[in-house]
């Protein structure tokens, strides 16, 4: 199994695991979990498709060069449906309704993680939790639906290099 398939196996039983009144430690790495499921697809989807097997660590290394925050920002630009003039380019005839919606789930998660693991005020219910869950295997449906399509390989290559391709 793959470790975004974990996560995600991880996430349903922390939203669910406590009877009566969930401890919001458990519905905070719910969250994060779902969202790195997520977050390690995109990855592991884009580290497959760009780097040979050999050396095995060019893979490791491929995988650490994501940024977080890029990610979120070529994701803005194609919900919003403005993408940088290379992402234009490369893809004229613009996107399905499946990858804004995989980039807005992207987005979505992020946020609510990163809210999950530093915002000691939030507070979150076991039905808040459990809909981000949800969400993201929405969005893994979406996805399913674009990855064989040249949108994906252009997505997952935006997600890697679009700050670069701004210079």
């Amino acid at each position: 199994m793959s470790l975004s398939s974990d996560m995600m196996l991880q996430a349903h039983h922390l939203a669910s695991v406590d009877r009566g009144r969930p401890r919001q430690a458990n519905l905070r790495r719910a969250i994060t979990s779902a969202y790195y499921s997520f977050f390690h697809l995109r990855v592991s989807e884009s580290v497959r498709r760009f780097s040979p097997t050999t050396p095995a660590q060019l893979a490791h290394r491929l995988s650490r060069a994501y940024v977080r925050e890029e990610m979120k920002q070529v994701c803005k630009s194609i919900v919003v449906g403005n993408p940088n003039l290379v992402l234009a380019e490369l893809q004229p005839q613009g996107f399905s309704n499946d990858l804004p919606f995989v980039a807005h789930t992207f987005i979505e998660l992020q946020e609510a993680s990163y809210l999950s693991d530093h915002d000691l005020s939030a507070v979150s219910t076991r039905p808040i939790a459990l809909k981000l869950v949800e969400r993201v295997e929405e969005g893994l449906r979406a996805w399913r639906h674009v990855r064989a399509r040249d949108e994906a390989t252009v997505f997952l290559t935006a997600l890697l290099l679009a700050k670069k391709w701004a210079r």
